[in-house]
């Protein structure tokens, strides 16, 4: 006894149930386990008060007589218990017979005391049992908790034992391959499990089992296909791991996998909407330049002849105005169904801009690219749109260009086309151009396209700057504001002045004179500015006339830039004044008339440039609130000589004394014009002979 306690170096815990039907038996026993340290057990003398006191006070362990008397014996007893509260029971019994234990192993008992008891060996039964419930108790746990987590992962999970045969399968795995558990376990993986390549559908060789092929491991295999027990075809990747003992030993393997059907398909979505244009499905630029590089290269291996065709609808902007944006869809939609119909299934037809379409004809030289191009043309106009009470002819302007060995790159390529598809445009439209280095207005073209790098760099790079030229009043005493116009020049790489007229064409042809106009206005404004603090709060007698362009007119962003730059630099409205050509007025009127009120409303006043070039202005002068008309300087140059121009400067003065407007002459070149200007009446004059553009900072020094 001495020994067991010093074995069991203290008391313990564990409560103990005895089942036992001889009284006798169960006191010894009640006693021996007291002395072992544990608490007082309870006692019952048969089964079914057994199940009872199990399921009230929850033992940590039974010891249970086989042969209890009463309706069900110890092994029925142990076996209930078992299936309803996994409660570990020790079997006490004076029968070692084969039948008997045989009985016995359907309640799982944790170990077998014969009768009489050993103390030794009724204390190491007894801790034993306890451990190794404790220990199944944890391996039970930890396989509820892989359960779920091999329930509940988005992947299927196979393990293999070392014969290469299942032993277990999670629910994906079995929803994927289409095979159950249970009818899996006698089949080798794979039979389960059988994959093919994406590109060429050649069978994966799944790695064997082996102590040799271990370096193999991690397996990974990607962009595969499945055909699953019921015929499906399963887009899949994954991985294969081996399983290991604690000796490093190899005891099977473990199989990793995932549908990726639905991922694969909407990447095949993002890459088609990265690659195809939305509402005609035709390629978009970034695919159509891909194919086009590839072509080149082609060519410039193979000296082989290729031809790209680049098509532009004429009137779709007139449509897209008048019809509104869905006939404008309608129209692209017909157009891409009759270039579908037209060239050939191995050409790749593109989508390049809003009513742009390109197509790229393979081993096609330039006479099979001009036949299409005639064809499509035709089926165009043939086909027209109808939309409500309107019909539309499918006008095209067409550009064409060879690839050959000698073709330079993308770029090159495509600039060329839009040149020639502009240059079809430009004479009337209904055309098609082929493009060639030879003919004057295609150099004349890239001339004008490399102008808006040029512009494009000088205003990131700040390399613009103004000039004035002063108007002076020709009647004296009656304006004292001394008047001058702001000139833009443009300073090159190597930092000569480059004068408007080389540039501005460009620059309006291209759209750039919005960005133009607002680098003058700012510029301007910071330079009055600077001038007004020479002054140093006396009144600053300079009034500063900007040019404005028809495109920053349009820009519906222009009122709210220029009012915010006079509240940048805190200068007021009404010592500027604002140039508009009658151009540019007549061309959208609203547009103009609205402008001119909402700037004249701060302050800021306006003259119509150039004024008696355009007769129509006539009509128009009434409906625009401005202060001052600039007459041509066409008629000016010439009035001392020329009678007929005399009259025109004599008209327009006169039309504007009786509307209220004063009048400046420009082009202003002599001292007899300035006799001829002030006998006529005409408030202002401008030009070389009043006074020759010079550096706006000049007037700053």
């Amino acid at each position: 006894m001495k020994e067991i306690r010093a074995v069991n170096g203290g008391a313990r815990n564990e409560n103990i149930l005895i089942v036992e039907d001889e009284r006798i038996i169960a006191l010894d026993l009640k006693k021996r386990l007291e002395r072992f340290g544990f608490p007082s057990p309870e006692i019952v003398s048969n089964g079914e008060d057994a199940i009872i006191a199990a399921e009230n006070n929850n033992p940590d362990i039974i010891l249970m007589d086989i042969m209890l008397s009463g309706s069900i014996d110890g092994i029925e007893a142990a076996t209930r218990i078992k299936d309803r509260i996994n409660i570990p029971v020790i079997f006490l019994t004076a029968y070692s017979n084969e039948n008997t234990l045989e009985r016995a192993k359907s309640a799982e008992p944790y170990g077998y005391i014969l009768k009489p008891f050993k103390e030794r060996e009724l204390y190491t039964t007894i801790d034993i049992a306890l451990y190794k419930f404790e220990i199944n108790r944890q391996l039970k746990q930890q396989e509820r908790w892989l359960s779920a987590v091999l329930n509940s992962v988005e992947d299927g999970i196979i393990a293999t034992g070392r014969d290469g045969n299942i032993q277990s399968m999670n629910p994906v795995a079995e929803l994927i391959t289409g095979w159950l558990e249970k009818d899996a376990g006698s089949h080798a993986l794979g039979d389960v499990f059988s994959i093919v390549h994406d590109r060429d559908q050649r069978p994966v060789v799944l790695p064997e089992i082996s102590e040799e092929a271990s370096d193999i491991y991690p397996f990974i295999f990607k962009n595969c296909f499945l055909t699953n027990k019921h015929g499906t075809v399963i887009h899949i990747e994954g991985t294969i791991g081996i399983i290991r003992d604690r000796h490093g030993n190899t005891e099977g393997q473990v199989l990793a996998f995932r549908d990726i059907s639905e991922m694969q398909r909407l990447s095949d979505t993002i890459s088609y909407q990265a690659s195809h244009d939305t509402l005609t499905g035709l390629a978009n630029r970034e695919e159509f330049s891909a194919h086009l590089e590839k072509i080149l290269q082609n060519a410039q291996q193979f000296d082989s002849i290729h031809s790209l065709v680049y098509l532009d609808i004429d009137q779709f902007r007139v449509i897209n105005d008048i019809c509104g944006h869905t006939a404008g869809d309608e129209l692209l939609l017909k157009t891409t169904r009759i270039i579908r119909s037209v060239v050939r299934s191995s050409d790749l037809s593109a989508r390049l801009g809003a009513d742009e379409f390109g197509i790229l004809l393979e081993d096609a030289k330039i006479d099979q690219a001009v036949e299409i191009a005639k064809r499509l043309q035709a089926r165009l106009m043939d086909d027209k749109l109808v939309w409500d009470k309107h019909v539309f002819n499918i006008n095209t302007s067409i550009g064409i260009v060879p690839i050959d060995g000698n073709s330079e790159n993308t770029h090159a390529v495509l600039a060329a086309a839009d040149d020639a598809c502009y240059i079809a445009k430009d004479e009337g439209g209904n055309k098609i151009k082929i493009y060639s280095t030879d003919e004057n207005q295609f150099t004349q073209r890239r001339g004008e396209m490399q102008w808006i790098s040029r512009l494009t760099r000088a205003l990131e790079e700040d390399r613009f700057v103004l000039y004035h030229q002063p108007i002076v009043p020709l009647i004296p005493g009656k304006d004292d504001i001394r008047k001058s116009e702001i000139l833009i020049r443009m300073i090159d790489t190597e930092d000569k002045i480059i004068m408007p007229a080389d540039f501005i064409p460009a620059a309006e042809r291209y759209n750039l004179m919005p960005a133009i106009d607002r680098w003058v206005i700012h510029a301007a404004f910071r330079g009055y500015k600077a001038l007004e603090n020479r002054f140093k709060g006396q009144r600053n007698p300079y009034s500063l006339s900007i040019n404005l362009s028809a495109a920053f007119l349009a820009d519906e962003s222009s009122l709210d830039f220029i009012r915010y730059e006079f509240q940048e630099f805190n200068i007021s409205p009404d010592t500027f004044c604002f140039e508009i050509t009658e151009t540019a007025a007549i061309t959208n009127m609203d547009r103009a008339t609205q402008f001119i009120h909402e700037m004249k409303d701060i302050g800021c006043t306006f003259a119509l440039d150039d004024f008696g070039s355009g007769f129509s202005s006539f009509n128009y002068l009434r409906e625009l609130p401005v202060d001052y008309l600039k007459i041509d300087g066409i008629f000016v140059k010439n009035m001392h000589e020329d009678a007929v121009s005399h009259a025109m400067v004599e008209a327009i003065n006169s039309l504007g004394r009786f509307i209220g407007i004063q009048t400046i002459a420009e082009f202003v070149s002599n001292e007899e014009i300035v006799k001829d200007l002030k006998s006529i009446g005409v408030n202002f004059a401008q030009g070389y002979h009043i006074g020759k553009p010079v550096p706006l900072e000049e007037l700053l020094n």
